[in-house]
């Protein structure tokens, strides 16, 4: 049985324990009950979650619903370096500043922030799942005093159903992306970008997608799902025989044309996914199918399947096409060894404007110290590194 329906199979078997699991945009669910407490109780005028990847120490706004002024969906820190949060965190337990004028300072992005657009009070709210963090909850108003006692016993019970909708749609995502990875190993693919691999490219790709936030008009949640994506860039691979997937030179033309079809499968494997873990009705769910399709499109027409050009290649697909190519260069394959991340960059500069979107190579390259960060953090087996 061809590799590629044997997948299919352990595919459809592994997804059936989520199929019953209802999915939605947790943005849209977030504003609806966002628009249920503000009825209930006007001042709330902001609802926010941020999520906290263990990984890395990073916390990141992933939904913000705001009533009026604007919005912060592309703030990122430590976790370390907010200790209130992280007191929260370790109790458990809810907050409530009833004074954010006296109680907190000015001194984070996030806290000039709320000054800046008027908040006076603030509960959060962390969100758990098997004694693991996952992220806050934040709901904010205007007004000073604004959490009594029976209000925060009533937002309680919203913020656990937010909780919910956060912690569903990630646990679905993550199997997601463990069943296909786990597919791969039953496959035998060795060189079907490794664990370390993913893990890199994958963080690279939510840093770009970070840096383009404000230009581009990007959500927090976006620019989650293009990290929780990436890492399905290449499942297609799964199909293409090792004679060419493990081939230690230069691919002739039919071997190339071969390991072009892995775009073509990985669009099946992905069809497939989508429909066996019910994720039609996840509002990002076509950035999934970008990736896979368009992530080897380039930016001058000279890239496959369809030889898209600029414009025509959406944009998550030109995020990870950097970070992909980027941590290609940097790790030894079985055709080339390691680059170092100085030659790494260098050779992404050049390709900049004419294959890769110039404003995506920006992006890494002015995250530079994060990039080696994660470089270092997400080793296979050693490798040059400057």
């Amino acid at each position: 049985m061809p590799v590629h329906e044997s997948w299919q199979e352990f595919a459809s078997a592994a997804a059936r324990p989520a199929s019953s699991l209802h999915l939605a945009s947790v943005a849209g669910k977030m504003r609806d009950v966002h628009r249920r407490i503000h009825e209930r109780h006007p001042a709330i005028e902001r609802t926010a979650v941020a999520l906290y990847d263990a990984e890395t120490g990073m916390l990141k706004t992933f939904v913000d619903s705001t009533d009026r002024g604007t919005t912060l969906n592309d703030y990122a820190c430590r976790l370390e370096d907010v200790p209130s949060l992280g007191a929260i965190a370790q109790r458990g337990e809810a907050r409530v500043l009833n004074d954010l004028r006296s109680e907190i300072g000015s001194d984070s992005p996030h806290s000039c922030w709320l000054h800046h657009e008027g908040y006076r009070s603030s509960l959060t709210l962390p969100i758990v799942q098997d004694e693991r963090l996952l992220g806050f909850l934040f709901f904010d108003s205007r007004q000073p005093g604004a959490f009594t006692e029976p209000i925060v016993a009533d937002l309680l019970v919203s913020g656990h159903l937010i909780g919910i909708l956060v912690t569903q749609e990630q646990s679905t995502i993550r199997m997601l992306v463990g069943g296909l990875r786990l597919a791969s190993e039953f496959a035998h693919v060795r060189d079907l970008e490794t664990g370390a691999h993913l893990d890199r490219m994958a963080r690279y790709a939510r840093l770009i997608a970070r840096e383009l936030a404000p230009s581009h008009g990007l959500s927090g949640e976006y620019v989650e799902h293009v990290f929780l994506f990436a890492a399905l860039h290449d499942i297609g691979k799964v199909g293409v025989p090792d004679r060419i997937l493990l081939k230690p030179g230069r691919l002739d033309e039919d071997e190339r044309e071969v390991m072009r079809e892995h775009v073509a499968v990985g669009m099946q494997m992905a069809e497939r996914l989508i429909s066996d873990f019910g994720l039609d009705g996840l509002a990002n769910i076509d950035m999934l199918r970008n990736i896979v399709s368009a992530h080897h499109e380039r930016m001058n027409g000279t890239g496959y399947p369809n030889g898209l050009a600029g414009d025509e290649i959406p944009l998550e697909a030109r995020i990870v096409a950097t970070a992909d190519v980027f941590d290609a260069l940097a790790c030894a394959r079985s055709y080339k060894p390691a680059w170092t991340l100085d030659k790494a960059f260098a050779e992404i500069v050049r390709m900049s404007g004419s294959q890769l979107y110039a404003p995506t190579v920006a992006a890494l390259v002015n995250c530079r110290s994060e990039v080696e960060a994660i470089y270092r953090r997400f080793q296979e087996s050693g490798g040059p590194s400057s």
